[in-house]
């Protein structure tokens, strides 16, 4: 079992400038006003201590791949898999390997001035309940001072597109839902992860508009980012009964310790809304100024499963 210490969440909404359609426009989290609902998602009580438990007994990604539920498994060894969806941006596949006997190849998210986003994208059939764990490296030099966003798992009625460019709508329960796994606040300087997400019971800010609620870990130390290091990320969503009832949940952990438990979300009312969607996605705002396409944003990803049962890291 997850046994890291007890911790609390908070639940931030806040206000961006909505882009277009076919890209992800979200927002800049860890800033703006906020609004808290007694109703809202919370988070769920959790034992304390500090040992990290490995969430299963694989010891490398072939054996990862092999475990019960797994949808999709890529280490990037032989490119971009065709199963991924590709949507512009500047993606590359580079050479390095997240520790020795694993592979010699990475993914690389490119950002700049020419592209905002550099994303994969990744369909399945409907879940209701869906792990993504993923290894990931943000750039020593990576800036997100102007806003950044990261990997999404959601579900709409028409998969992929039907969750994306949905800034600022909150979710009637018959059209999709979104849960981000990101760096809150500035990497390299206090930035850590968290989630940020659209479901239907969501929180409206203080002029009423429904913008991303942000969910925080008070974990001690705090999940944080660390550039240049790569983090083992797994996180889950896991959706309502059909209707009115809020026991969704959505969880993450960070190198093998459970840092968000976060229940209560009322993500769906149709029964037919499933998680369908996953998108492997680096995308700056840039609201500072774009990087040059000489100095690019760079995230590394590596070793991503998609599965129903829980993964975990590699040993």
């Amino acid at each position: 079992m997850i046994s890291p210490p007890q911790f609390t969440s908070m639940i931030m909404t806040i206000k961006h400038i909505a882009l277009g359609p076919m890209i992800l426009s979200f927002l800049l989290l860890g800033c703006g006003g906020g609004a808290v609902q007694t109703d809202a998602p919370t988070a769920a009580a959790q034992p304390e201590s500090e040992e990290p438990v490995s969430l299963t007994d694989a010891k490398n990604f072939a054996e990862l791949c092999a475990g019960n539920g797994v949808l999709f498994c890529d280490n990037f060894e032989g490119g971009i898999n065709a199963a991924w969806r590709r949507d512009g941006g500047d993606v590359r596949i580079m050479s390095g390997a997240v520790k020795e006997g694993e592979g010699n190849s990475l993914l690389a998210l490119y950002t700049h001035e020419n592209a905002s986003s550099s994303k994969l994208l990744y369909t399945f059939p409907n879940q209701d309940k869906v792990h993504v764990r993923y290894d990931v490296r943000y750039a020593v030099d990576y800036d997100n001072t102007g806003g950044s966003h990261g990997p999404i798992l959601g579900g709409s009625m028409s998969p992929p597109w039907g969750m994306l460019g949905t800034a600022g709508q909150k979710p009637n329960g018959n059209d999709h839902f979104v849960l981000n796994h990101e760096p809150l606040e500035v990497v390299g300087s206090g930035g850590y992860f968290g989630f940020y997400a659209y479901f239907v019971n969501m929180s409206p800010d203080g002029h009423g508009d429904y913008w991303g609620n942000v969910f925080r870990s008070e974990h001690n130390p705090r999940p944080w980012v660390v550039p240049g290091q790569w983090h083992c990320v797994e996180y889950s969503l896991s959706l309502n009964t059909p209707g009115d009832a809020t026991d969704g949940s959505a969880r993450f952990w960070l190198d093998d310790v459970l840092h968000g438990d976060f229940t209560g979300f009322q993500w769906r009312i149709l029964a037919d809304l499933g998680i369908n969607t996953f998108v492997l996605d680096s995308y700056n705002h840039f609201r500072n100024g774009a990087r040059s396409v000489n100095t690019p944003n760079i995230v590394y990803y590596d070793n991503v499963i998609i599965s129903t049962e829980p993964v975990g890291c590699l040993d």
